[in-house]
C-alpha cells in the first residue's frame, strides 16, 4: 500500500492515456492518489476525475499561486461549495510562488490568506506550496494562529527551514523526485523529520525521480521516492510504505481509508 499524496492526474498531459496510468499505478500498489487543483477548472477537472475513481483519486481545490489574479469572490465561493463534496479531502494547491512571481506579491498573500481561512473554517487540511517565500509562507500561517493543518508539499527547503516548518503541529513536510537527487540538503530533512509527519508524492507530471528516465512523471513512480526515503531512514520500503500511507490517511481524513 502507498499513497501518492500529490499528482496532477487531471492536466492534459495526461488525456492521452490516463485510465491507463491509474490501472498502472494500482496494479503497481499506489491505492491512492491526491490530486489538487491549481485553479477553478482544475479544481473541478479534479473532483470529477475523483467522482469517476472513487476510492482512489482524491480531489483537492484551490488557487496556486501562479494564478492568484483569478481568484475572485465568485471563485471563492464555487470553491467553497466544492470543497463540500465527500471526494475533496483538502484545500489546495495554494500558497507563495516568488521564483516565478507569475502573479503580484501582494496578491499572492491575499489569496493565500483567503484559502488558509476557508481551510479553517471547512476544518479541512491544506496543500502548500512554497518557492522562495518561506520567510512569508511562515509569516501568514502563524498570522492565522493554531489549529490549521496541512502539508509542506514538495518540501525542497533546508534544514532550518524544515524545522520552522515543524513547528507548527499540524503540519506533515512531503518529499518527491528532488529526494532522490544530489545537490540540496534534503537527506538530511529526511533524516530528521519524524517519522509521523512525513508523506511521500509526485507531484506528477513534474519532477521525475531517478532512475526513472521518463519525460512524464506519474503516480506510479512515487515508489522510487519511497524507496530513497527508505534507504535514507535505513528502513524497509514496507515499513516506509506504511508508514506514509498513515500519515496521508490520518492527515487527509477516514474517507481516504
Amino acid at each position: 500500500m502507498l499513497v501518492d499524496s500529490h499528482a496532477h492526474v487531471d492536466t492534459e498531459r495526461f488525456d492521452p492515456d490516463r485510465e491507463a496510468v491509474i490501472k498502472a499505478a494500482l496494479a503497481g500498489g499506489i491505492t491512492r492518489i491526491i490530486d489538487p487543483g491549481c485553479d477553478l477548472p482544475s479544481s473541478k477537472a479534479a473532483l470529477q476525475l475523483a467522482k469517476d475513481h472513487p476510492g482512489v483519486v482524491f480531489a483537492a481545490v484551490g488557487v496556486h499561486p501562479h494564478d492568484a489574479t483569478t481568484y475572485n469572490d465568485a471563485v471563492a465561493a464555487e470553491l467553497r461549495a466544492m470543497a463540500q463534496e465527500r471526494e475533496v479531502v483538502a484545500i489546495g494547491e495554494i500558497g507563495l510562488d516568488y521564483f516565478r512571481m507569475l502573479s503580484p506579491r501582494d496578491v499572492q498573500r491575499a489569496v493565500f490568506s483567503a484559502q488558509l481561512q476557508l481551510a479553517r473554517e471547512l476544518d479541512l487540511p491544506c496543500i502548500i506550496h512554497v518557492r522562495d517565500s518561506y520567510d512569508d509562507v511562515i509569516e501568514l500561517l502563524r498570522e492565522q494562529g493554531p489549529g490549521l493543518r496541512g502539508v509542506f508539499h514538495c518540501f525542497s527547503g533546508t534544514v532550518a527551514q524544515a524545522k520552522e516548518c515543524l513547528e507548527f503541529p499540524g503540519f506533515m513536510l512531503s518529499f518527491a523526485g528532488p529526494l532522490t537527487k544530489q545537490g540540496n540538503e534534503l537527506p538530511e530533512v529526511a533524516r530528521m523529520v519524524p517519522l509521523d509527519r512525513v508523506l511521500v508524492e509526485t507531484d506528477s507530471p513534474y519532477l521525475v525521480p531517478k532512475p526513472v528516465k521518463a519525460r512524464r512523471n506519474e503516480p506510479l513512480f512515487v515508489k522510487h521516492v519511497a524507496q530513497k526515503l527508505a534507504e535514507i531512514r535505513d528502513m524497509s520500503f514496507a515499513e516506509i510504505a506504511r508508514i506514509t500511507s498513515d500519515n496521508a490517511i490520518r492527515l487527509f481524513g477516514p474517507g481516504v481509508n
